[in-house]
């Protein structure tokens, strides 16, 4: 389980690089470029498909912790036998690692689109770290 946590450890640590790096690609992006907000239905919703999608990544976000992370965590605390599981732990989180990253960059990506302003992206980016910061592969020991 050592082995696992240290690899996690180093996973979280690269995907806090990846999205910092992608938020600066962002800003240097936003700078060269001007991105103009969509005019779908005549762009009177943007903001409510904006304020939609912080929310649902804001709801999202503690589910995906507790069904790829935590259940395993209280497991492994109720039962020292945890060889069984391990394939199944190891999977899981791995997959909370990739999904936060890549679902918060989409997020960002769509609500740049929408709002034509590199902010949202940005936000999105800080969700997607101080989400990283919070999740702690130690506690599986």
């Amino acid at each position: 389980m050592q082995e696992l946590v240290l690899h996690l450890n180093k996973r979280r640590t690269l995907m806090m690089g990846v999205v910092v790096l992608l938020a600066i690609l962002a800003v240097i992006i936003s700078f060269n470029f001007k991105i103009t907000p969509t005019s779908y239905f005549g762009g009177s919703y943007n903001n409510y498909f904006l304020v939609g999608l912080i929310v649902y990544k804001l709801i999202e976000l503690p589910i995906l912790y507790y069904l790829l992370l935590y259940r395993h965590v209280v497991h492994i605390r109720k039962n020292d036998n945890y060889l069984e599981k391990f394939p199944k732990i190891k999977k899981h989180t791995k997959l909370l690692l990739f999904l936060i990253p890549q679902g918060n960059t989409i997020f960002g990506i769509i609500s740049y689109k929408l709002s034509g302003n590199v902010m949202f992206f940005i936000l999105f980016s800080t969700i997607a770290i101080i989400t990283l910061i919070l999740v702690k592969p130690d506690k599986l020991l």
